[in-house]
């Protein structure tokens, strides 16, 4: 993937401050849970899905490495786990307007951290999207969101809040000039902004414009051509050794998109072909090659629905040390219908990541990282509108300490409810 919260006003605790108070945070939580019994016990007067549905959830989870620090790191206060509680209310929206459909979601959160609550943050997501129709030839997408999360510490050193805001629009337009052809183009723009200082060379705005044509044959099957543009504008100078460079970049590709209705439960999708990075400075990170992506996902036995990907790609690196990173992996899972309020979802994902640029062009050796991830969940539902999930998950790295991506180990534990009227 080619990489990507505003700040919050409230500034972060420092370590030796006093625990803060939980008496409010267990308030919420008790009546969150009452709100969650009333929403069961009104949930059969939910008819249908149009319209505005007000949701809340709780979630408690446990992370043994929170900061994914080095196997032989003691950790910040000598601390490597914590413990977190988030709480969410929000609401969401869907209704058709005619041909045209709206649908819409608000949500905020508080989360807060038992040891490490210099991390307490609240985050907020919103996004809006109009599918729309212009006759019988034209049809799109027209949208936006924003959300403001807690950046994750897999690249970054630090025990301190780094919130991260996106800012996203997009308009997609799709034309059918043959009852078997479509041509499509689209604009999609990121903005990133973070609020720990020391990430602020991680600014930057992603501006992606994307045309194609494609081929719908009768069985459902598609075959196309698709051109992608994606420019990255850095906010900041990066810092290398004493000089500041301009670290934007240019990312060009053509590649064959193809999706492939193998049967009626089954279907697989290709995009692949060339893709060309250049930069606005140190021209010698500039770089070209295969990018590709296979997925596919198929339903088994009724009851058992598997997905499997495989990738080639390029990728920015959110590091003062590396620009970004050619990305090869393998990842798959699987969801088990084990009753009709019962489901047992498994995955893995496995990739690794050679980098480039900056310091990766001039440490003489190989500089890559191998990661892995396998996670299990079992998720109840005891009404419609109510939802229990208890998850598990390991993950671990082997890297190079030289550019601060050494091996971790992490696993942790999740509880969540959530319920929707």
């Amino acid at each position: 993937m080619l990489s990507s919260s505003h700040p919050d006003l409230s500034r972060p605790v420092p370590h030796d401050a006093p625990p803060r108070g939980r008496a409010p945070v267990l308030t919420w939580a008790a009546r969150l849970a009452l709100a969650a019994c009333a929403l069961a016990a009104g949930g059969a007067r939910a008819a249908s899905d149009d319209g505005l549905h007000p949701y809340a959830g709780l979630l408690y989870s446990y992370d043994d490495n929170l900061f994914r620090l080095p196997d032989n790191s003691p950790g910040y206060d000598n601390t490597r786990a914590d413990t977190s509680r988030q709480l969410v209310a929000g609401l969401s929206f869907n209704q058709a307007y005619g041909r045209e459909v709206l649908t819409a979601q608000a949500k905020v959160s508080r989360v807060t951290f038992s040891h490490f609550t210099q991390l307490d943050y609240n985050g907020k997501d919103l996004s809006a999207d109009l599918a729309w129709h212009l006759g019988n030839r034209l049809s799109g997408n027209l949208g936006g969101a924003y959300s403001e999360v807690l950046a994750p510490y897999t690249d970054v050193v630090t025990s301190e809040r780094n919130l991260r805001t996106q800012k996203r629009a997009y308009a997609q337009g799709n034309w059918s000039f043959h009852p078997s052809w479509v041509a499509r183009a689209g604009y999609n723009r990121n903005r990133y902004v973070y609020d720990l200082s020391s990430q602020a060379y991680n600014d930057r705005t992603d501006n992606q414009f994307e045309t194609g044509v494609d081929y719908l044959a009768s069985s459902g099957s598609t075959i196309g051509l698709q051109a992608r543009s994606l420019r990255s504008s850095y906010d900041v100078p990066r810092l290398l050794g004493r000089q500041l460079i301009d670290n934007d970049s240019r990312q060009r590709e053509l590649k064959l998109k193809v999706g492939w209705r193998v049967t009626p439960v089954t279907e697989l999708q290709f995009l692949g072909g060339w893709a060309h990075r250049t930069h606005a400075y140190l021209t010698e990170r500039d770089s070209s090659g295969a990018n590709a992506r296979l997925s596919g996902n198929t339903l088994l036995g009724g009851a058992v629905r598997a997905n499997a990907s495989l990738w080639r790609e390029f990728a920015p690196v959110e590091s003062g040390l590396v620009s970004y990173s050619l990305n090869t992996g393998v990842s798959a899972g699987a969801s088990w219908l084990l009753s009709a309020k019962l489901q047992l979802d498994a995955q893995t994902r496995h990739e690794k990541r050679a980098f480039k640029g900056l310091l990766a062009d001039s440490a003489g050796f190989d500089l890559s990282d191998r990661s892995h991830y396998n996670s299990l969940g079992l998720s109840y539902t005891p009404w419609r509108q109510v939802q229990l999930t208890a998850s598990l998950f390991r993950e671990s790295r082997g890297g190079v300490a030289f550019i601060n991506n050494g091996n971790y180990r992490a696993q942790g534990v999740s509880l969540n409810l959530n319920a929707q009227y």
